[in-house]
């Protein structure tokens, strides 16, 4: 029997995250991060780790704490809230 290969969801624009550039979306696409879901459930810490190991230390200087949460605004398609967090960030930054 063939296996079905699961369906992939289509990626997400993750630029509409404050603090993620074009740059950024590729690194966290290439580690499999492409949907608001997937970085909704993603650490911080861990989001970190995977800019540091594709673009070197010069990556260290970006803070990815409200990424998820902004995510997770956006997977659930809050976007007046999104805008609202957003309004209150400084490059992603609290």
């Amino acid at each position: 029997t063939k296996k079905t290969e699961a369906k992939t969801s289509k990626p997400d624009k993750l630029t509409k995250i404050e603090g993620i550039g074009p740059k950024i979306a590729g690194i966290l696409a290439d580690a499999g991060m492409d949907t608001f879901k997937k970085l909704s459930t993603a650490k911080a810490e861990k989001i970190s780790e995977i800019l540091v190991a594709a673009g070197g230390n010069a990556y260290n200087r970006f803070d990815p704490v409200t990424w998820p949460k902004q995510a997770k605004l956006a997977a659930d398609g809050k976007w007046d809230e999104l805008q609202k967090l957003q309004d209150e960030l400084n490059g992603g930054k609290a």
